[in-house]
């Protein structure tokens, strides 16, 4: 199976802020550029295949994503809660320098246990996206896009890879850019692209 993870347009929200689960709408100045770009992407990785369906957290701002990229390939969006990204809780919408240091310093040192006050952990997410990504394994020539968000794709792909949750955590991802996976049917996967 091959998984293409892509990451949606960008939010209207300033960069300052620490959003997840907030459903904030798209930057409607860079939208169409975004999907434009995302959507010539994704047809150089699937290099003539079509893909099974598309995938799609329900936030808004990957949503709308995955729409126009269904309709451009003609196959239907199946939206699914464990795509979302990561509940911050108490933190969502708030500007990151107004946070508790002491909190920000737990988090950093058990960034897979920690959770936000009201909050998931990155093991949460690791676990909902794994528990997502194994029941699509039914079919070994199946392609899978889904629209997502950096969080759960990078921890995806760090798990799926088989390397410490930490590891991820460096790893560019732009908006609209995809990550391409091949998947065994042992679940061993490879990685094919990155931040493409």
């Amino acid at each position: 199976m091959d998984l293409i993870l892509m990451r949606h347009p960008p939010p209207d929200v300033a960069s300052s802020v620490c959003y997840g689960r907030t459903d904030l709408p798209v930057d409607a100045a860079r939208f169409d550029t975004c999907v434009a770009a995302m959507r010539a992407g994704l047809a150089a990785q699937l290099d003539g295949r079509t893909p099974t369906a598309i995938h799609s957290s329900p936030l808004l701002r990957a949503r709308r994503a995955a729409d126009a990229l269904a309709t451009s390939f003609g196959v239907p969006v199946t939206e699914d809660a464990r795509l979302a990204e990561m509940d911050f809780g108490a933190w969502e919408m708030r500007p990151w320098d107004t946070l508790d240091r002491r909190d920000l310093d737990a988090w950093a040192r058990d960034i897979h246990g920690f959770s936000p006050p009201g909050g998931e952990s990155a093991r949460d997410v690791v676990l909902r996206m794994h528990a997502w990504a194994r029941a699509l394994r039914a079919a070994a020539n199946d392609v899978h896009v889904a629209v997502a968000h950096a969080g759960p794709i990078r921890l995806h792909t760090a798990t799926a890879l088989r390397m410490p949750t930490t590891a991820c955590l460096s790893w560019a991802l732009d908006f609209g850019a995809l990550c391409h996976l091949h998947v065994a049917d042992d679940g061993h996967a490879r990685l094919i692209r990155w931040n493409a």
